[in-house]
């Protein structure tokens, strides 16, 4: 396939109408509810929760995984929520949830997804306590595992783009966003966009969503408090892009160099960072 036919869309009713996706559960409001009350019960979100089975053990696959780095399995939800809390264990409810939520049939591309998502948000968290470890880096979580989420939309609307798209990568070594550019096509940051808003999802989940490309890691003056939060996000992107993809010379030169001017360190520095990184992709193989 040579070009790809213009994908045509109203922003305003996408999602809604000719590509029609349900609202999350009714779980995340009902979560939510609890949260905002005047005494948070746990048992009761616990309850709440056990009501999915196989909801239950994605969100304890995460709470026992690398990210968390519990000093023992935990087994029941309840405990999971005692011990990490209930912010915590919402935000995995809801990256688990809006996953779930748009059944996406193809398992190898589901695990491909995910396995990237997991690997950005351990490279988040480990950006936050090297450059900033005053920051929360639970709040990390759904944002960086909810990042690429435009490419699932892609996949699940528009599945002869997504291939050529995946297979424009592939052959030429490049970055999904550079076969967008090539065939003209919107991207899917910009699909991950529409999603959030949606869905209503926080703000920095819908940053997370559509800024994270490499014009975005340029000019991001990370300096600043308020841009920190995405600075760590789009770092955990490209790195982990870097350490697992296949890419071309001139791709891998770029990224490292836009990773270097970013985070203003010297190629030695660099390469010990990536040593690190590269050391993470074995917890991302146990998770997936």
């Amino acid at each position: 396939m040579n070009e790809l036919h213009p994908i045509e869309i109203d922003p305003n009713t996408f999602l809604r109408d000719h590509c029609s996706l349900p609202p999350l559960p009714r779980l995340i409001s009902q979560i939510q509810q609890i949260m905002n009350s005047e005494e948070m019960n746990i048992a009761k979100v616990a309850e709440l929760i056990k009501g999915d089975p196989a909801l239950v053990a994605q969100i304890l696959k995460v709470v026992n995984s690398a990210y968390y780095s519990l000093p023992k399995d935990i087994a029941d939800i309840k405990f999971a929520i005692a011990y990490l809390g209930l912010n915590d264990v919402y935000r995995i409810v809801l990256s688990i949830a809006a996953v779930n939520t748009l059944e996406i049939k193809a398992e190898n591309e589901l695990n491909e997804f995910w396995a990237h998502s997991y690997f950005s948000a351990l490279c988040a968290k480990y950006f936050s306590k090297k450059y900033h470890p005053q920051f929360a880096h639970y709040e990390l979580w759904s944002a960086a595992i909810l990042h690429d989420i435009g490419k699932l939309i892609y996949l699940k609307f528009f599945p002869e783009h997504y291939r050529e798209l995946k297979k424009y990568s592939r052959d030429n070594g490049c970055l999904f966003s550079e076969a967008e550019t090539h065939y003209s096509v919107y991207s899917s940051a910009y699909f991950g966009s529409l999603l959030c808003e949606h869905w209503r999802l926080a703000p920095k989940i819908r940053d997370a969503c559509s800024s994270h490309g490499l014009d975005d890691l340029r000019s991001i003056d990370s300096d600043k408090t308020s841009k920190r939060f995405i600075h760590m996000i789009c770092l955990a992107n490209f790195v982990a892009v870097l350490a697992f993809d296949n890419l071309n010379t001139s791709v891998k030169e770029e990224l490292s160099e836009a990773i270097m001017t970013s985070l203003n360190c010297s190629e030695e520095e660099f390469l010990v960072i990536m040593g690190d990184i590269y050391d993470l992709r074995i917890e991302v193989e146990k998770f997936t």
